[in-house]
């Protein structure tokens, strides 16, 4: 919030987490499934929609985000066909009012979440489609890891979707509509599948060279509260729902780089040291320093026509003052804590002769 960030499908992998939580602790404790649940449910409507449209019109959201659209829809209705299923005729013939309502209700509300969840895969499709031309020269990185799970998710979903159909539904298995969501699951499945083990098989091929840079020639990046976009105060410039600009969370991530502990050949001692040559931020394809640059000038160019309202009373966020008390947050320079090697950033070898590696 302190940073004006939007809901974007970045987001929803703590959805899917959720209902997929909510189905497996509901096998044992209903209750807290159906609370689970309910959390689940409400992100989605409440996320999806914003999500749907910063997609659609805003080209700066990367492909790998934006392919990650289909997953909140996809794990509601996964949940809402086994959590929410009524009993059958023949176990429960004497049935109540509430029972009878739930079996009228129940397959219109998965039509609903399955035309959400169909949606949300149109809408990652054609994120991919108008942003294929710059993403395709895109080196692979952790982020291409997006197009795995929540293509799978999606399959699961249809496949929840099929057996609640064939059980409750009055269709007959074989029409030309369970012919046409047979073809589009399968077809899902076998794509997703495919693209799953492609990935995972190129993703261990390179993480030897991801895990283990080589950082002796690289000037450190800045610490969060010293990079450009802090000192210009436009870092909390925020999102908006139509952007012509990246979102400012992510050029400062790409500027001030990752944390990373490493280990000095000469006398094996453990620092933290910060550095940009990695693949990805989460989800999101590293930035090059030109691509960066013409970012920061698109920024810096809406900010001058729409500045930034200054908050106060925030906690840990560069630039902004607090009013907590005498010793609570004043002068607060970021979650970095206050130093900030300025004078020895430039990494040589005839200093310590660092050629450091990730540890785990």
């Amino acid at each position: 919030l302190a940073y004006h960030i939007m809901p974007e499908p970045s987001w929803f992998p703590n959805t899917i987490g959720i209902g997929l939580s909510a189905v497996k602790t509901w096998i044992y404790y209903p209750m807290p499934g159906h609370l689970l649940m309910a959390v689940s449910l409400s992100l989605n409507f409440f996320f999806f929609p914003i999500s749907l449209i910063r997609v659609a019109v805003n080209k700066k959201i990367s492909a790998t985000v934006g392919w990650m659209q289909m997953g909140a829809p996809a794990i509601s209705l996964y949940a809402l066909t086994i959590m929410a299923q009524p009993s059958f005729e023949e176990e429960h013939p004497d049935v109540t009012n509430f029972q009878r309502m739930h079996r009228m209700v129940y397959l219109p509300c998965m039509h609903v979440m399955c035309a959400l969840s169909i949606l949300g895969m149109g809408a990652s499709v054609h994120s991919l489609w108008v942003r294929w031309a710059d993403f395709k020269h895109k080196e692979f990185s952790p982020a291409h890891a997006a197009f795995c799970f929540p293509t799978l998710s999606h399959a699961n979903a249809i496949q929840a979707y099929r057996g609640a159909l064939r059980s409750f539904s009055n269709i007959p298995p074989r029409t030309w509509r369970m012919y046409i969501l047979d073809a589009y699951w399968f077809v899902i499945l076998m794509g997703g599948t495919v693209a799953t083990f492609w990935i995972c098989g190129k993703f261990l091929l390179k993480l030897p060279e991801w895990t283990s840079p080589d950082l002796s020639d690289e000037e450190e990046p800045p610490a969060p509260y010293d990079t450009l976009l802090s000192r210009q105060d436009m870092v909390t410039a925020g999102d908006a729902l139509t952007q012509p600009f990246v979102s400012p969370a992510i050029l400062q991530a790409n500027e001030t780089g990752a944390l990373v502990l490493t280990r000095s050949p000469r006398d094996g001692t453990l620092r933290y040291v910060r550095t940009r040559r990695i693949r990805a931020l989460g989800f999101e394809p590293t930035m090059n320093w030109s691509e960066m640059q013409e970012e920061r000038e698109v920024l810096l160019e809406w900010v001058g026509k729409h500045p930034p309202r200054r908050r106060h009373r925030t906690l840990s966020v560069p630039g902004i003052d607090f009013s907590y008390g005498a010793s609570l947050g004043t002068g607060n320079t970021g979650v970095y804590g206050s130093f900030s090697p300025v004078q020895s950033r430039r990494r040589v070898m005839s200093q310590g002769g660092d050629n450091p590696s990730f540890l785990f």
